[in-house]
């Protein structure tokens, strides 16, 4: 739960230089946790300290696809939050054929379908059209 809390006071203060505010999700909608203004926010974050590279999220968790729906990937590096990505949820579909994003379809088991996001190397560079920088103007209009 202390991690948790970390990546949370980690991503209010990134949010913070863009003068965007972090909320609470009051509704209750399961899996989105946050609101920036009228965007919604999904926290996902993977530990590159461990032998983590790729983090699955459930698609009954992360719901419909849209424009304002963001997957805020936080990389933990030395036992720290240090790098945040905004990923537009609808380029989970557009790009599902990347190395990247991948859409695990689970026919038999609707359930256990999800949406993979792998992080290496090799990855990283593509990652970075996701940074908080680039995204930011997204999350402002």
């Amino acid at each position: 739960m202390n991690e948790h809390k970390n990546i949370i006071v980690y991503l209010k203060s990134e949010l913070k230089k863009f003068d965007l505010e972090l909320t609470p999700n009051q509704n209750g909608r399961e899996g989105v946790d946050f609101l920036i203004g009228d965007n919604q926010l999904y926290l996902q974050s993977i530990d590159l300290d461990t032998v983590q590279r790729s983090i699955k999220i459930p698609k009954q968790d992360l719901g419909e696809l849209k424009d304002n729906l963001f997957i805020a990937l936080i990389l933990i590096i030395d036992i720290e939050p240090k790098v945040v990505y905004l990923i537009p949820s609808k380029h989970f579909s557009q790009f599902s054929d990347n190395n990247i994003f991948i859409e695990n379809e689970v026919s038999l088991m609707p359930s256990l379908s999800n949406w993979e996001i792998k992080v290496s190397s090799n990855t990283i560079q593509e990652l970075a059209k996701y940074s908080l920088e680039k995204i930011v103007d997204k999350l402002k209009s």
